[in-house]
């Protein structure tokens, strides 16, 4: 199955039940793209449009929100060279998630729009890039499950 953010809606509730979600305009994601000289995948540029300047409680702590994607980018690049790291991101990358420094996931804007993410992480033992979820909408629906058992946790 196909997995889009539109088909999560339940946990995506919960989401905007607990949180305050700041959405990305239309006029932002298209500025960011003119540029960066790229065009975003259509799920991602829906992540953008939901919660793409914030989302409360969900993500805090990670660098994936609109004020951080051109930073990232450069960051990741930096983080390989650091590390010795043997390959070097795909021309076509785009950075969209880094953690604390030492980890991020990133999409080929080439591989369609609702593609496979990839990840490094500090001190991997693999020399090369790991496929991390077969979609975006993978990644996020396994994001917001993780926030979700971690909500319950504090809760109970």
């Amino acid at each position: 199955m196909d997995l889009s953010i539109r088909n999560l809606p339940e946990p995506l509730q919960l989401i905007f039940n607990d949180n305050q979600l700041s959405p990305c305009s239309d006029l932002e994601i298209n500025q960011f793209e003119q540029q960066q000289g790229i065009t975003l995948p259509s799920i991602y540029k829906d992540f953008l449009k939901m919660m793409g300047h914030g989302a409360g409680k969900f993500l805090r702590g990670s660098d994936c929100f609109y004020q951080h994607l051109p930073q990232i980018q450069e960051w990741a690049k930096e983080l390989l060279v650091e590390n010795d790291f043997p390959e070097a991101l795909p021309e076509d990358a785009f950075v969209f998630f880094m953690q604390q420094g030492y980890q991020f996931s990133f999409f080929r804007l080439s591989e369609g729009d609702n593609p496979p993410t990839y990840s490094y992480c500090e001190g991997q033992q693999e020399p090369y890039f790991v496929k991390s979820h077969d979609t975006f909408g993978d990644f996020l629906a396994v994001e917001i499950e993780l926030y979700l058992k971690y909500s319950m946790s504090l809760a109970s």
